[in-house]
């Protein structure tokens, strides 16, 4: 019996047995290298209910193709170091918060490497009508450090008055850096990375292809983090992309 009819006779039997070595492959290997339980149980139930299909797709979207240098790694452990020397304790919460956040604290110090620090202020800001000003007004008096991260960045009037003040603190001697996800970045066209670049602002976009084709290894590894951090000693976190979809007022004229 030659390799051809041993394949149309058998075949239901070997895809069976490679179906079930991928997803017990994956399985393991989602199991092994997971930090988050939750992520863990998940891939590991997808690959076990549908074992080819859920294999497929954990290739794809759930291996970290990103691995920490030994730099990176020494300098998050110097952080944690100096945070835990400044730690709040819950006793101190209560007083402030009340007793059902000093229990809050100590869960999520539970469940997070970065343990709730004393010394900090938090001011929820309501949509891009209150986010918007704040952050432009920190861009505008910043002395010596901005840093923005975002998934999106429009080429419209908020995105450009935050592109120029920007360039205005690049401009008096800021040192200014901002790194926008590559396919965030083409939501609006002309991209406002050229506005940057023209302005002389350090830009960069996370995870671009010179030759514009989606690598699908990397296809769910996209930047969604929208952070601005000025003098290192005021940031902004949250769902806020630099856009004026976002705003529920719109300006006249």
């Amino acid at each position: 019996m030659d390799l051809h009819a041993i394949l149309l006779e058998y075949w239901p039997h070997i895809v069976f047995v490679v179906s079930l070595a991928a997803g017990a492959g994956a399985a393991v290997h989602a199991a092994m290298t997971k930090q988050d339980v939750r992520s863990a149980i998940g891939w590991v139930g997808l690959t076990l209910l549908s074992p080819l299909f859920g294999a497929l797709i954990y290739v794809v979207a759930g291996i970290n193709r990103i691995r920490k240098t030994r730099l990176s790694q020494q300098r998050d452990e110097a952080m944690l170091e100096d945070a835990a020397q400044v730690e709040t304790a819950p006793v101190d919460v209560a007083p402030i918060s009340g007793s059902q956040f000093a229990s809050l604290k100590v869960l999520g110090d539970q469940v997070s490497r970065f343990r709730l620090l004393g010394g900090n202020a938090v001011l929820p800001l309501a949509g891009g009508d209150e986010a918007y000003p704040a952050m432009l007004r920190a861009i505008r008096d910043a002395s010596h450090a901005v840093a923005m991260q975002s998934y999106i960045f429009d080429n419209d009037p908020i995105g450009r008055e935050m592109a120029q003040a920007l360039i205005e603190a690049h401009e008096r001697g800021v040192q200014v850096r901002v790194l926008i996800d590559a396919i965030g970045s083409r939501y609006s066209r002309p991209p406002i990375v050229r506005m940057l670049a023209r302005g002389g602002v350090p830009v960069a976009r996370f995870m671009t292809n010179p030759l514009g084709v989606l690598r699908m290894p990397y296809a769910n590894l996209r930047s969604h983090r929208k952070i601005l951090v000025v003098d290192g000693r005021v940031g902004f976190t949250g769902g806020r992309n630099p856009r004026a979809a976002l705003r529920t007022t719109r300006a006249r004229g």
